[in-house]
């Protein structure tokens, strides 16, 4: 198992992207650590293990956001303290209808924990970039 910061947050919004883009809830919850806070990108905060947001996830893949893909780049990501890392990563959401409808852009903040054999993330803040009107 790698010890690499960012290669393990890199691992984990891999996995994020492939389930959302697949409109796989289940697959979105298991990267979430047992004890999770998500904080989504208007400004609702959620708590509970991976299976909760998968199911969360599913209910807007299957409603607001069907059809819609994401990509994430992680932009940062460090050990704070031994078993703990905090990373950052830029998200692009293309939404076919819905109340974002089109590419919108995001930032994202994670806590990422050892939990047992596995990396998981137990704090996920999603922020929206908001975009400067159009002259």
């Amino acid at each position: 198992m790698t010890t690499d910061p960012t290669a393990i947050a890199t691992e984990l919004f891999a996995q994020l992207e492939t389930a959302w883009n697949a409109a796989d809830g289940a697959a979105f919850g298991k990267p979430f650590a047992d004890v999770t806070d998500f904080v989504d990108i208007r400004g609702a905060h959620h708590h509970g293990d991976g299976v909760a947001m998968g199911r969360g996830h599913q209910h807007i893949f299957d409603t607001i956001y069907k059809g819609s893909t994401v990509s994430y780049q992680v932009t940062s990501a460090r050990e704070v303290v031994p078993g703990c890392i905090v990373a950052t990563a830029s998200a692009s959401l293309d939404a076919p209808s819905g109340p974002l409808l089109g590419t919108n852009e995001s930032r994202i903040t994670a806590v990422v924990v050892r939990e047992g054999d596995r990396w998981a993330i137990t704090a996920f803040h999603n922020t929206l970039v908001l975009q400067a009107p159009r002259a």
